[in-house]
């Protein structure tokens, strides 16, 4: 519940950005790029920290449960379908190639949950 109340309304969010950025000037679609760009980076901590608080460890078994993978890729699998969207959105504006720097989430491709991390492509 609390990744669900932490990330609530970002898919949503940059939805409605790429909408926005048909119809926005230079400064109002810097302006939600940026901020897209912060909703990200909160939803991949976000999600990091769901992989660290549902992991089961105990002397016995240390994983998740079959309920909380499933969860947990579902969640990644949000994300990254989120984030290729806002990675396509800002490829068309014509973005140049320069190493990404301020408060973008890093690239991601897939989820791995024996190490407990978005892994980079």
């Amino acid at each position: 519940m609390a990744y669900r109340e932490e990330v609530d309304g970002i898919p949503d969010a940059l939805d409605m950005t790429v909408e926005s950025l048909k119809e926005g000037s230079l400064t109002v679609v810097r302006a939600l790029l940026v901020e897209s760009a912060g909703a990200l980076n909160h939803w991949y901590l976000t999600l990091g920290k769901a992989l660290a608080e549902l992991l089961t460890c105990t002397a016995e078994s240390t994983g998740y449960s079959t309920a909380a993978a499933r969860f947990l890729k579902a969640s990644a699998d949000e994300y990254h379908h989120a984030r290729q969207r806002f990675e396509h959105t800002v490829f068309l504006l014509g973005r140049d190639t320069a190493p990404l720097t301020g408060n973008y989430p890093r690239f991601t491709s897939s989820l791995n949950l024996p190490m407990q991390c978005l892994e980079d492509e």
